[in-house]
């Protein structure tokens, strides 16, 4: 068998194993708004408004692989800031002022690559190579941080629709810099509100594909050593 012809088994192979593509969700198709409320992120003092962590809660109807994750701050942003991932907790009642808390970190990113668009106004930090794989039904917390003491004030772009219609964002997540009061979920009135994003997945390979991959490439592999035998 050629080389070339290996090169196209394996490649065959690989697109059996993942065949579907990867989906993107977005409450923002055409770029941020900056028009639309925001919400303040930042590590100022209370009561400077200011929260320490400020996400978007999630969730998936069917197990995927989180590849990519960005939020949209308004102005030219160059502040170190990172990603963090973590289950949010189901116990708890999610609305306005009610006590929510999280997990563990699930992820924790390096520093957002952070590019300004002149035109719109607004800076896009994005997170990529994230390969976080998540379960079907679970809400998640996506939410950004910063170490840096100088990180105050930052606008994050925040939609003011009553539900999220890309069937992923369920709202807004902030954590309060009010003692005790834990993460929040604010509320307009009808429906959570949601900051604006955009989020990649890829489908999390079924048994089987990853079967017939392992096993396609031991034949790959086999062939190749034969090959390489005869040469001997």
């Amino acid at each position: 068998m050629t080389t070339l012809r290996l090169n196209v088994l394996a490649a065959l192979l690989l697109a059996v194993a993942g065949g579907a593509s990867a989906a993107t969700y977005t409450n923002v198709p055409s770029g941020a708004n900056t028009g639309l409320p925001f919400a303040y992120f930042g590590n100022a003092g209370n009561p400077s408004g200011d929260s320490p962590a400020v996400g978007e809660v999630f969730s998936l109807s069917a197990a995927e692989v989180l590849s990519s994750f960005s939020f949209y701050a308004i102005g030219n942003v160059t502040q170190s800031i990172v990603l963090n991932v973590a289950q949010w907790n189901p116990d708890t009642n999610a609305k306005n002022q009610a006590f929510n808390f999280i997990g563990t970190p699930l992820l924790t990113t390096a520093t957002a690559l952070e590019t300004y668009d002149a035109a719109g106004g607004f800076t896009t930090l994005a997170f990529d190579n994230l390969s976080l794989s998540l379960d079907a039904g679970t809400k998640y917390v996506a939410y950004l941080t910063s170490s840096d003491p100088a990180v105050t004030g930052i606008q994050l772009s925040r939609t003011q629709t009553a539900v999220d219609a890309t069937g992923f964002g369920i709202g807004q997540a902030n954590l309060s810099t009010v003692p005790g009061n834990g993460w929040q979920l604010p509320f307009n009135g009808s429906g959570f509100l949601s900051l604006q994003y955009t989020a990649v997945t890829t489908p999390v390979p079924e048994p089987e594909s990853l079967a017939l991959l392992m096993a396609g490439l031991g034949v790959v592999g086999a062939v190749a050593k034969r090959r390489k035998a005869a040469r001997a």
